[in-house]
């Protein structure tokens, strides 16, 4: 697929702007609208369908920015899954901590994501993503444990709201005997 690389570099942090972006392998333009091409003799499929070309751009540059950069992984989280042994989980607990919760994966990958979109989009629809963000980050808690620090471009705790299933019955939390090692930092 045709990208306007120019224009994606110049939009990228300074940090990024040299990395590889060629992540779209398999796809093709059919006017502004992109396609997969099918998968062992399947049919094409509609990737994305762009307004105009600026919309476009935005969209690979959006694409480009979920895989660049290096996401924050130095900061440590209260509680780390040790193992899980019959369907529960153990941890290990840390005394000096950055975020009182357990753990989440994705929170340095959605940092790194929305920082490197700062660059590029246009603020209302930059804000419109870290809204999105939220919401993912906030999706297992009864109360919104998450919000987003927008001048320094990080998530940050606004509660001790717990992680809830879809009843919200709480399904993770440290439970008495759960938590394996106590450690510092």
């Amino acid at each position: 697929m045709q990208i306007d690389e120019k224009w994606i570099r110049a939009h990228l942090p300074e940090d990024c702007s040299d990395e590889p972006i060629d992540f779209f392998s398999g796809y093709y333009l059919d006017g502004l609208t992109v396609m997969a091409e099918g998968e062992r003799g399947g049919l094409d499929t509609v990737v994305y369908r762009a307004e105009s070309g600026e919309e476009l751009r935005c969209w690979q540059l959006e694409t480009v920015c979920k895989f660049v950069g290096k996401a924050d992984n130095e900061r440590t989280w209260r509680y780390t899954r040790a193992f899980a042994k019959d369907g529960r989980w153990y941890y290990i607990e840390h005394r000096n901590y950055d975020y009182n919760a357990i753990e989440d994966s994705r929170l340095p990958g959605f940092e790194r994501f929305l920082r490197n979109l700062r660059f590029g989009f246009p603020p209302e629809r930059w804000e419109s993503k870290v809204r999105e963000y939220v919401h993912l980050m906030n999706f297992w808690y009864v109360q919104p444990h998450w919000n987003y620090d927008r001048e320094k471009l990080v998530f940050i705790e606004i509660s001790d709201s717990k992680e809830h299933d879809d009843k919200s019955n709480i399904i993770e939390e440290p439970r008495d005997g759960s938590v394996i090692e106590t450690v510092d930092r």
